[in-house]
């Protein structure tokens, strides 16, 4: 091979790469990386699960994934495609007493958090769009 192909072909190497990176490695399915943030009572939620199922009459997929430090990251291959979706925020609090637990002994209880807006959070991915979703809750008392 010939200096002058070597060069060509590590050019077009290096743009397959670059186009690779840029339009980043996909499973052919449409599902794209969701990422967020969930506060609740304006402090982020230390730990909890988030759920994406599809709103009536959208044919996609669910996902859902751990809430840690008021994060979220739903990776590409566990992801959702673009559409419509009904959120679901679950946590567990402390309520204050001890409890008795057969395999663990004496224990803190926990109760599941009540949130003012369950079944009323939404989300819409859209295709090629940056989807970084931010959910504001409060505790309903």
């Amino acid at each position: 091979m010939t200096k002058r192909n070597q060069f060509r072909t590590t050019i077009l190497l290096a743009g397959l790469v670059a186009v690779a990176m840029v339009t980043g490695c996909s499973r052919g399915d449409g599902r794209q990386r969701v990422t967020g943030r969930v506060t609740l009572d304006g402090q982020p939620l230390p730990e909890g699960a988030i759920n994406f199922r599809p709103a009536p009459g959208v044919s996609a997929n669910s996902s859902g994934g751990p809430i840690k430090a008021g994060r979220f990251e739903l990776p590409a291959d566990r992801g959702l495609v673009p559409g419509r979706y009904l959120v679901t925020v679950t946590a567990m609090r402390e309520t204050g007493r001890m409890v008795e637990d057969e395999q663990m002994g004496t224990i803190a209880e926990t109760a599941p958090v009540v949130f003012k807006e369950a079944g009323s959070l939404e989300a819409t991915v859209e295709a090629g769009q940056r989807t970084d979703f931010e959910f504001t809750l409060t505790t309903a008392n």
